[in-house]
């Protein structure tokens, strides 16, 4: 491994990671998700904001019931203690393993932890950045939606001026990005699920639709970001992970 016998110092012990695995990293891109972001929430803003507002005023008994109680997957709070404990479980059985330990077992228990640390960071990181973003633009929620209208922007206002990008949909997409990532045969299923997850944002009423692709759209890119971070330290996740 680059750096053993030479430095103990982390950064330098990455920077030297980097060197060596970087140049056969994919390229880290941004400028055509960002815009096809753009034009989606522009999109959303203009002919779907409103009339989804309203309509989830009038939606059926069980739909309102079934967005309640499944809205809360976006709460980060469940998968970063979950991928905490799978990383520290994970470094534990590598510090501690025997030398008899047959080098499959390390190999296996190394995965787990770069996965998990890979689902750790994706998740805390966007959760973090889109919880600063929201609280800069200030959009104002849809329970005020009578009062003031789906364009009213008041920074540093509160809870209810957190409208935009949702939180919660920033980690639906992160999760499931990462997922998708780490189980490719199955990525379209998850990212679909992921999807209606974010959108349950809209049916209690604590979202706009622009708000949910945003915060979607941006979680999914920061995980698909991370993993190409994670390939340029050598750590490769889901396909490109070799035991």
């Amino acid at each position: 491994m680059p750096g053993d016998g030479q430095s103990n110092n982390p950064l330098t012990v990455l920077a030297q990671r980097r060197a060596l695995y970087g140049p056969d990293a994919p390229a880290i891109t941004w400028k055509f998700w960002t815009l096809t972001t753009i034009v989606l929430v522009a999109l959303a803003m203009a002919f779907g904001d409103a009339r989804l507002t309203i309509a989830a005023r009038t939606e059926p008994d069980w739909l309102r019931f079934l967005g309640e109680n499944t809205t809360n997957f976006g709460k980060s709070g469940w998968i970063l203690v979950l991928s905490g404990a799978i990383f520290l479980i994970s470094m534990l059985r590598i510090r501690f393993a025997h030398a008899a330990t047959a080098r499959s077992v390390i190999d296996q228990a190394r995965a787990w932890a770069i996965s998990a640390a890979f689902m750790f960071l994706s998740v805390a990181l966007s959760g973090i950045i889109s919880n600063i973003v929201k609280r800069i633009i200030g959009r104002a929620r849809p329970p005020m939606f009578e009062s003031v209208g789906p364009f009213h922007f008041q920074p540093f206002s509160g809870a209810m001026f957190e409208s935009l990008p949702s939180g919660h949909a920033t980690t639906d997409g992160a999760i499931a990005m990462v997922l998708a990532i780490l189980f490719p045969k199955f990525r379209v299923p998850i990212l679909i699920a992921g999807a209606y997850f974010a959108l349950t944002r809209i049916v209690v009423g604590a979202h706009y639709l622009s708000d949910v692709i945003a915060g979607y759209s941006f979680g999914m890119w920061y995980a698909a970001m991370s993993a190409i971070v994670f390939a340029m330290h050598g750590f490769a996740v889901g396909a490109r992970q070799k035991s």
